[in-house]
């Protein structure tokens, strides 16, 4: 079984943030994932639908196409994609809206890296077991 990196998407119109998140996510898990950046919700829209994205930490508020529109349009290319969401304000309106639509975790700016850090472990760990039960599955599927 491999253990491939996970795809993570990093995007913020804040170009600040986008550097902030991909330095702590670089120091603390380099080995276990990809980090692909954009400050654009429409060139990041565009790459997720060429590609597969595992985990997408994305701002919810955003110029042009908004997180909750990226949110479901992952969730259409890839169900399995895991969508964490950045908010600079806690409006449980938007976070019930977002978890009802595929959301699986928020975080509040300003980012605390131990929050990120745990968060971001969590799917990959939730990645792992995926992996390790598909892997299963279709081991005992070839033996019958």
């Amino acid at each position: 079984m491999s253990n491939r990196k996970l795809t993570t998407v990093i995007l913020d119109d804040d170009p600040g943030i986008v550097r902030l998140l991909k330095t702590i996510l670089r120091g603390n898990f380099g080995d276990e994932l990809t980090l692909i950046d954009f400050t654009d919700s429409q060139e990041a829209q565009k790459w997720i639908s060429e590609n597969c994205c595992d985990l997408l930490i994305s701002d919810i508020e955003m110029p042009d196409i908004n997180g909750m529109e990226i949110l479901v349009f992952a969730k259409q290319r890839n169900a399995w994609t895991q969508v964490v969401f950045l908010t600079g304000h806690s409006n449980w309106m938007l976070v019930t809206e977002a978890v009802e639509k595929g959301a699986s975790d928020f975080l509040l700016k300003p980012i605390k890296r131990e929050a990120l850090c745990t968060i971001v472990q969590q799917h990959i760990d939730r990645a792992a077991r995926w992996q390790s039960a598909l892997f299963s599955k279709q081991r005992s599927e070839s033996v019958s």
